[in-house]
């Protein structure tokens, strides 16, 4: 039976203000777009074909309609997001650059730290096939963290499989207590997403087969590490295989790993073959780096399967 929702995903969604390099003019010009890991990973699986739902709260500004459009007109639905009328959409700021993150947050109060375990559509949790959650969106709030742990708990019980990207930002919590929540929450994950830079961080561990191996050892069953220009590595407990990474010309590395997380997850419900959906997701994540903010430039998925094809 078909579920409502392939892919469900719980989050804070931001206005992107992104930097655009000027050659003759000092003065900063930033282009207006829009980010939110989880959010970035929902429009990424929507451009594959997959039917896919958000859940949050944005403030009662124009930021907040913003977004709502933006979903509706990426055919994300936001049934599952509230406003706070009251309360303000989170902004931040980006710098540019191929290989690194540097990120600038205005989202202190936003109406997306205040969501919390009451707020969650627990129907449409249980009806969807895979409910996608970060530590970033872990990292805005208590009462978010209670969310998605309580999300997960509903995701388990209804056979809806939990996807978790361990995507790690220390301007927004300490190292000390993302390593605490991050392990605590490993167990309630069936495939994780973990960067070899953060994994670093968090477990102390730099080979690529050691870090698969310590995410398998809580219960997942896949872990895609995401190396940026080297690849990824695929992991189960069965196998493991090296997936390459696509060369393009990169200018902003912004979004990558949302991309390829929302990507995988749409190809993976697909197919059934984690192959199959690690290699489109690389071709994902490489038009992601081509152009600039976190979703204008990902590719839909004919241009994907017309890229795979050439390949072969």
């Amino acid at each position: 039976m078909k579920t409502k929702t392939d892919i469900v995903s719980i989050g804070e969604a931001l206005i992107e203000f992104v930097k655009i390099p000027k050659e003759q003019d000092s003065r900063p010009l930033y282009s207006q777009g829009f980010g939110g890991d989880t959010s970035n990973a929902m429009i990424a699986a929507a451009r594959q074909g997959a039917s896919t739902g958000y859940i949050s709260a944005v403030g009662g500004d124009p930021f907040g309609d913003l977004l709502i459009e933006l979903w509706q007109r990426e055919g994300v639905s936001s049934s599952g997001v509230i406003k706070r009328p009251q309360d303000p959409t989170g902004v931040y700021f980006v710098q540019p650059d191929p290989s690194g993150r540097s990120f600038s947050y205005a989202r202190r109060g936003s109406a997306a730290s205040l969501f919390g375990p009451n707020d969650l559509p627990e129907e449409t949790i249980a009806a969807a096939g895979v409910l996608h959650v970060s530590a970033l969106s872990q990292a805005i709030s208590t009462t978010m963290r209670e969310a998605i742990t309580k999300a997960a708990g509903i995701a388990r019980e209804n056979d809806t499989l939990v996807s978790y990207d361990t995507n790690l930002r220390l301007n927004l919590w300490s190292l000390e207590l993302a390593r605490e929540t991050i392990e605590a929450f490993l167990p309630l994950a069936d495939i994780i997403f973990p960067s070899d830079d953060e994994a670093a961080q968090l477990t102390g561990l730099s080979d690529p087969d050691a870090i698969a191996d310590h995410y398998l050892e809580y219960g997942a069953k896949i872990v895609v590490l995401k190396r940026g220009g080297e690849g990824a590595l695929l992991a189960t407990p069965d196998m493991r295989q090296v997936i390459k990474s696509h060369k393009v010309e990169a200018v902003d590395s912004t979004g990558a790993g949302d991309s390829y997380a929302g990507s995988f997850l749409a190809y993976f419900l697909e197919t059934g073959d984690p192959v199959i959906a690690a290699r489109r997701a690389a071709i994902v994540a490489a038009g992601t780096v081509s152009g600039y903010g976190a979703i204008d430039p990902v590719p839909y998925r004919d241009a994907v399967l017309e890229s795979e094809k050439n390949q072969v």
